[in-house]
Formats: structure tokens, C-alpha cells, sequence
């Protein structure tokens, strides 16, 4: 019976590291909330507007969209930019936010030999009572990694709808915040600045040039926090701050249990990728390859919700257990979207639930404060020289263990060569009975050819 129970325990164990135990949710994994600031209908119908499936009243306008593909550096994500920086320029719906002129954050990219520019887009909710230049970034990007708009699956170009669902997301938390400012600013004392990140999909180079070049260097110190929300429709949702323990995301997740939010954490066999996106940080993830790096890497606390699902060894980035893709394809359309990432909706309203709920709930300063103060750089250790340096070191410790453990059962043990004894025969002598005048000899291999002359 113990040997079974060692056995079934032992099986156990590797079934929970094969397959990803572990991604435990926050919430118990009900997903029930109700009481979401934000709706699901909100988040589907920024949605379909941004891609230029609806006008801004909600009337259809065309079947397939109208903003093209919005490739990074494209004419078509050019597009979309000037069409968030119009839609929220509008001082008869958003008159508490102010919106920066593109010219203010268009950068430039480089491609071989080739100089094209892109543009995020800022908006900024201020609070006059705020201290000092303290405020928090909600980011997404908003380009798209799939290629070519006149590339088609079964008659439908490619919208990039999956991967425009955190656009929505960011769009409806606006929506919210500007409608509800008197509310947002005696609870928090502090501005929320919301980016649509362009050319997200070329390492994260909006993020990037707008952290070390629009930012200034007041802001960067007095960032509390970068909420970064990613593609949502997958079949879980993810939260992620770092790879190691944080303050912040306890507080979150903290935020999350309250709300009755479902955030899975990431399985702790989680690929590893060979290979530096992050500086100083020999590896990388795909929860890792986001906008949020970038401020990471300017010690800026950070919280990334995405979509997808990583359990066991998945070595590429599921939307979806056993299903095809639809980011990066011709087939990532609202109609796709709809019938086969379902979710989305949803998971774009709690998004928005934990995102409103965490800065205006009670510590979140405090948190984020403490989260930035305590930071831990553990990137040193991730060099692959320290590898190199265990293995050797290692390899002498067996070595010396050997040695020691050899000596110590030398003289424990010591040898003891078995001398066998052979019977001479000695004429009249009965050989076969044996009696004490029998004559033996030692039996010895001689060392060398010539012993004994």
C-alpha cells in the first residue's frame, strides 16, 4: 500500500509540472462580477467602432471595416491614430481629457535603410489636486502584426479585430472615467494618462521611444504605475507584474478576490525563450513581450492583462487550447472574433473593472510606492555565465565529495587481497586426505617477470 501511494504521489507531482498546475485564478475562477463599471455591450461596441465597422452613433457602416490593417508604419495605422486622436479631441463628449497633438508624439523607425515614422496617441486625465507629477499609464497598442490588407481567407481581410480588443478595453475605461471625473478625482490624487501605442508589433517601439522621449524625466520618477492591456479573447485571462514577488500585484490581486475577478497567474513551467527583450535579462516569455517592458526597464511597476492559454509545454502563443490562431492571420476578423473569441467582451469588462477598482481603491498609492522602492533586480543573475559557473562549481564539489567518500571506506573497508593456498604433492604422500604434515604454497601473480631472481 505505501509503495502504491509513493508511486500515485510521484505521478501526481509530474502530471502537475507536465501540464501546468499551478495558473491558479484570483476570484476562484468564477468570473460572476455584475457590478462592472464598464459593460461587455461597451467594450464590443468601441470595438466594431475603432474598426470602422459602425460610425460613432453605433450605425453600420461597412461589412468588413474601413481602417485597414493598420501595419506598423502603414498609411492604414496612420489612419488610425488621427481617428482616436479625433474621436476623443471632441470637446462635447470628452470635455475633461485633453489629447496631445500627434506631431508631439510621432517618432521615427528605422527599416534597413529605410527612415518611416509612426505615432502613439496621449490622453490625459488631470487631477489639479494631484502631488506633484505623480500619475498612472494605461496603454495597448493599437497596430497590427498580420501583413497585408488584401490578403484574404474565405472572402474576409483581415481587420486585426484580436488584436484590437485592449483598444477597446483602453477606450471604454476613458469613456467611464471622463463620464464619471468628478468621482475619479477626489479618489485619486493623481493623473491617468492613456497611450495607444503604435508599431507595438516591431518590439514594442512605441512604448519604447515614448518612454524615453515624451516622458520627461519628472514623470518617469513620479509614474506610480503602467497598466498594460493586451489582446483579450483567449481562453483564459492572465495578470502579470513580474517575475518576481511584488507589492502591487498582491494589491491587485487583493482588488481582484474583492471583485470576484477570474486573473490566472502564469503556470511556473512557463517556456523560456533564449533570447534578451528585456535588458540585462538573459531570457524571455511571452508575458514578457509587451509594452510594459519597456517601463519595466525604467523601474516602473507594471501590470499586463492578457489572453491566451499556457499550461504544460506549449512552446508557442495559444489563444486557445487545440484551436488554430487568429492574431497574426487573414482570419482575425470581428466576424471570427465573435463566433470563436467569444470572451472577449467580457474579459475586456473585467479588465476595466480591476483597472477602475485598483486606483481608486484604498493602498493603491501605497502599493505602487512601496512596489518601485523594493524593487529587486535579479537580472544579473539570469547571465548565462552564472550557469557555466554552477556547472563547474558543481562539478568540483562531486569530485571532492568522491574523493572523500572514497578515502573514508578505504579506511572503513580496507582491503583485503584473498591469497589462495594450493596443496603440493609430495611423493607417497595421500593427497586427497588432508592431515597436518600437508605442505601448502601461497599462490601469487608476480609483479613482473623477473621477481624472485
Amino acid at each position: 500500500m505505501k509503495k502504491f501511494a509513493a508511486v500515485f504521489i510521484t505521478l501526481l507531482f509530474a502530471a502537475c509540472f507536465l501540464f501546468g498546475c499551478g495558473g491558479k485564478p484570483t476570484g476562484n475562477g468564477s468570473q460572476q462580477n455584475s457590478q462592472s463599471p464598464v459593460s461587455a455591450d461597451a467594450i464590443d461596441a468601441n470595438l466594431k467602432y475603432f474598426l470602422g465597422l459602425t460610425d460613432a452613433a453605433g450605425s453600420a457602416v461597412t461589412e468588413y471595416g474601413d481602417m485597414g490593417d493598420r501595419t506598423p508604419t502603414s498609411e492604414s495605422e496612420r489612419n488610425a491614430a488621427q481617428k482616436l486622436f479625433a474621436h476623443f479631441s471632441d470637446k462635447e463628449i470628452y470635455s475633461d481629457i485633453e489629447v496631445t497633438e500627434l506631431a508631439d508624439t510621432t517618432f521615427s523607425v528605422k527599416s534597413g535603410t529605410e527612415t518611416r515614422t509612426s505615432q502613439n496617441v496621449e490622453i490625459r486625465f488631470s487631477n489639479p489636486q494631484k502631488e506633484g507629477n505623480s500619475q498612472v499609464v494605461i496603454g495597448t497598442a493599437y497596430d497590427n502584426p498580420y501583413g497585408k490588407y488584401d490578403s484574404v481567407y474565405g472572402g474576409e481581410p483581415s481587420t486585426g479585430a484580436f488584436t484590437a480588443t485592449g483598444v477597446a478595453t483602453v477606450m471604454s475605461v476613458i469613456d467611464w472615467v471622463n463620464a464619471n471625473a468628478e468621482t475619479v478625482r477626489s479618489q485619486c490624487d493623481f493623473d491617468i494618462v492613456f497611450v495607444f501605442f503604435g508599431c507595438g508589433s516591431y518590439n514594442s517601439m512605441g512604448a519604447t521611444a515614448y518612454i524615453n522621449d515624451t516622458m520627461t524625466d519628472e514623470q518617469r520618477k513620479e509614474t506610480l504605475l503602467m497598466f498594460n492591456v493586451d489582446s483579450l479573447g483567449g481562453e483564459r485571462t492572465y495578470l502579470y507584474a513580474d517575475e518576481v514577488k511584488t507589492e502591487h500585484e498582491s494589491f491587485l490581486r487583493k482588488v481582484a478576490n474583492n471583485e470576484n475577478l477570474a486573473f490566472y497567474s502564469l503556470p511556473s513551467n512557463m517556456p523560456i525563450i533564449d533570447g534578451m527583450y528585456r535588458n540585462g535579462v538573459y531570457y524571455t516569455h511571452f508575458a514578457m513581450l509587451a509594452d510594459s517592458t519597456s517601463f519595466v526597464e525604467w523601474d516602473i511597476p507594471s501590470a499586463r492583462i492578457f489572453s491566451g492559454y499556457y499550461g504544460g509545454f506549449n512552446l508557442s502563443d495559444l489563444e486557445k487550447k487545440g484551436k488554430a490562431n487568429l492574431c497574426g492571420t487573414s482570419r482575425d476578423t470581428y466576424f471570427n472574433l465573435k463566433n470563436e473569441r467569444e470572451a472577449f467582451a467580457k474579459q475586456g469588462s473585467d479588465a476595466a473593472a480591476l483597472i477602475l477598482s485598483a486606483v481608486r481603491a484604498d493602498g493603491f498609492k501605497e502599493a505602487a510606492t512601496a512596489s518601485k522602492s523594493n524593487a529587486r533586480n535579479f537580472a544579473g543573475w539570469t547571465n548565462p555565465l552564472w550557469a557555466y559557473i554552477a556547472v563547474l562549481f558543481l562539478a568540483v564539489a562531486f569530485g571532492i565529495t568522491l574523493v572523500i567518500l572514497v578515502k573514508h571506506f578505504e579506511k572503513k573497508y580496507p582491503f583485503k587481497p584473498i591469497v589462495k593456498k594450493m596443496k603440493i604433492a609430495v611423493f607417497g604422500m595421500d593427497y586427497e586426505t588432508q592431515t597436518d604434515e600437508d605442505v601448502f604454497v601461497d599462490i601469487k601473480r608476480p609483479r613482473g617477470p623477473f621477481e624472485g631472481y
